[in-house]
């Protein structure tokens, strides 16, 4: 891929699944983002955002010991976008997550740029 639509956006993915990761790693890093980091349980918010800038999060719902719902509401407090991108329905956000940004499992590399553009659009 040579598109460098998300270049300059430093994105965390947070998933469990190590292929599902590696292969969204590899193509935000393939569209220029930077993945500042990837991990599979709830990272340390505080400590990522001592690092610099987070223009977007990639979220599974369920990272198997929980659900990241918690951590999707500390990013929305602090303002940094995110987008779920899991095999749970939509209609499992709870009413205060209800209408973020959220993809079903599997997405093509092209939904996944597009949701986080636009889950991203004014924070840079």
């Amino acid at each position: 891929m040579t598109d460098r639509t998300l270049s300059g956006y430093r994105i965390v993915i947070v998933e469990d699944d190590y292929y599902q990761a590696q292969d969204c790693r590899q193509l935000l890093e393939a569209a220029g983002a930077k993945v500042i980091a990837v991990s599979a349980t709830v990272p340390d918010l505080s400590a990522l955002l001592e690092e610099g800038r987070i223009d977007a999060v990639l979220i599974d719902i369920n990272l198997g010991h929980g659900l990241s719902f918690d951590f999707a509401r500390e990013l929305k407090a602090r303002a940094i976008p995110f987008v779920f991108l899991t095999g749970y329905d939509a209609v499992m956000l709870p009413d205060d997550l209800a209408g973020s940004g959220y993809l079903t499992k599997p997405a093509d590399a092209r939904r996944i740029m597009a949701a986080l553009l636009n889950a991203a659009g004014g924070s840079r």
